[in-house]
């Protein structure tokens, strides 16, 4: 090759290698910049190169303010994410009736959703059924369980760590032995997503702060199996509040937890649920917590908000 061809050849070459640059760092701005209508409801541009998810959890149909679950089914068309997650505890006493207002209102939602029961899933005062059938009225609802994006970037499993019956005192507390939370941390493990994450009603430990505690069986065989499935995330509810913080039981596996999206039982930390945009080029998950705020949920700047880095 002449030498004319070849400085040609490296010119054209940094010139790409520049306008790759610039086009990562236009989009990473783009991405940033939030306009705000006259509702307060939040939009970003460029979209379409990040997945976008609603993690919802603690609704209690039973104990639910109505005027909170239609601002929430206004947001989240405002929002438009890909998936909607909720992490348990849809009713406040496991009844029939309960269960069919959770089915109307799920059936409102305009994005796909995955979701796992909470304790109060199972029927609170029937001890008959919370042996035979624990989770049979929960089960009827139909919800999946797992979900994954188009493009492969983001692989949810959700599985119940809730238990109608357990040899201990309080039957609230959660289980991650069970078999379907192991299963779960499998599939993910054979998953080729860019990020892993596992859904549970039950945070492995209570955080600093937490008015609610938290404090799951069968960790050690969770944990075991930890080892050889990594995740990415943990997302939770059970505590009635919003919490992102790193797991020492659990290794340092990030552990995000959200309010309860209308129960009248806020535990001090107010409605709302959260917002997690998962980034295809950088490897950043941003979180970003919506408050229900004069009639509607908006977005704030609160400390949970931030970004998670992900290793590797």
């Amino acid at each position: 090759m002449r030498s004319s061809d070849l400085s040609m050849a490296r010119s054209v070459s940094s010139a790409i290698t520049w306008y790759c640059g610039l086009y990562r760092g236009l989009l990473w701005c783009s991405l940033q910049r939030v306009r705000k209508d006259d509702t307060g409801r939040a939009f970003r541009v460029l979209e379409r190169f990040m997945t976008t998810l609603v993690h919802i959890s603690d609704v209690h149909f039973g104990d639910a303010d109505s005027a909170k679950l239609d601002a929430a089914l206004r947001a989240i068309e405002a929002i438009e994410p890909e998936c909607v997650l909720i992490t348990g505890d849809l009713t406040q006493e496991g009844k029939l009736s309960e269960f069919a207002q959770a089915d109307i209102w799920l059936k409102k939602v305009k994005a796909p959703i995955v979701s796992c029961p909470g304790n109060h899933d199972t029927p609170m005062f029937n001890l008959a059924l919370r042996f035979a059938d624990p989770f049979g009225r929960y089960n009827r609802l139909g919800l999946r369980t797992t979900w994954q994006s188009s493009d492969n970037l983001v692989h949810i499993e959700a599985a119940n760590s809730a238990r109608g019956l357990q040899g201990r005192m309080d039957w609230s507390q959660g289980d991650y032995g069970q078999l379907g939370v192991i299963e779960a941390l499998d599939r993910l493990g054979g998953s080729r997503a860019q990020y892993k994450v596992l859904a549970l009603h039950h945070p492995p430990q209570t955080p600093a702060g937490a008015s609610v505690m938290s404090m799951p069986s069968g960790l050690n065989r969770f944990v075991k199996r930890l080892t050889l499935n990594p995740l990415d995330l943990l997302l939770c509810g059970h505590v009635h509040a919003a919490f992102d913080f790193p797991a020492p039981v659990l290794a340092g596996v990030r552990v995000m937890t959200v309010p309860s999206l209308a129960s009248s039982r806020e535990r001090g930390f107010g409605s709302g649920f959260g917002v997690l945009r998962f980034g295809a080029d950088n490897s950043t998950i941003a979180r970003s917590i919506w408050r229900y705020q004069d009639g509607s949920f908006k977005e704030v700047i609160e400390p949970s908000k931030g970004t998670l880095h992900i290793a590797g």
